[in-house]
């Protein structure tokens, strides 16, 4: 039975769908352990199953945050922008002083966007389009490891410390997710959470969103 228990779990912790179902009540017990039961193949019946769903209880705590998550997506201001562009580039000092001068190129008030991310072993610029000629002109080819072309960006910005409830970013990437969408690269910065994605999957991300904001205006 701690076999089938541990499956079960681990199969509904790894799927939001379900989780957000059974905290709200609304998914049908037999048939979920039916789905579940196909799914892993467990040779057991489809009473011990439905038995190791309950035994998964939702704490009420978690159901609180789950609410709190939702209703802060639902308030946040949502933005978009496409025709953006990701350079990946070797992680140096040369790189780092063409950032630099980079920076001081791009023009703020109008609008134009510098996303600099950076990791143990690379740094990486997202840009607007029409401002690669200027990573032409500063970066050397052979600092430059790969370009993606034709992104597109979604901003949201909360009205509340998003940074005190957990799990708002993680159910974003998880709805994206099942959405089949894919996250080029993610940011977190203070009350707001950017997701660089394809510039083709902009609409369906935004209609993704817009969903959550209103399951989060019913909560």
């Amino acid at each position: 039975m701690t076999n089938i228990q541990s499956s079960v779990t681990n199969f509904i912790d790894q799927d939001v769908s379900i989780r957000r179902g059974l905290s709200r009540g609304f998914i049908n017990s037999r048939a979920l352990a039916k789905y579940i039961q196909h799914n892993l193949g467990l040779s057991c019946s489809v009473d011990a199953v439905i038995s190791a769903i309950r035994r998964h209880e939702i704490k009420e705590e978690n159901k609180v945050n789950i609410k709190k998550r939702y209703k802060i997506i639902a308030n946040a201001k949502i933005s978009s922008r496409s025709d953006m562009v990701s350079v990946l580039l070797k992680k140096n000092m040369d790189v780092r002083k063409s950032i630099i001068k980079l920076y001081n190129k791009i023009d703020f008030t109008r609008g134009e966007v510098l996303r600099i991310l950076e990791v143990n072993q690379f740094m990486k610029i997202i840009i607007d389009s029409t401002n690669m000629k200027y990573v032409h002109e500063l970066f050397p080819k052979n600092d430059i490891i790969s370009t993606e072309q034709k992104l597109g960006e979604i901003s949201l910005i909360y009205d509340e410390e998003v940074e005190k409830i957990p799990g708002v970013f993680a159910a974003l990437t998880s709805e994206l997710g099942l959405s089949s969408i894919s996250i080029r690269d993610g940011v977190i910065c203070g009350s707001e959470h950017i997701f660089i994605i394809k510039k083709d999957d902009l609409m369906k991300a935004l209609e993704t969103f817009y969903k959550i904001s209103k399951w989060g205006e019913k909560n």
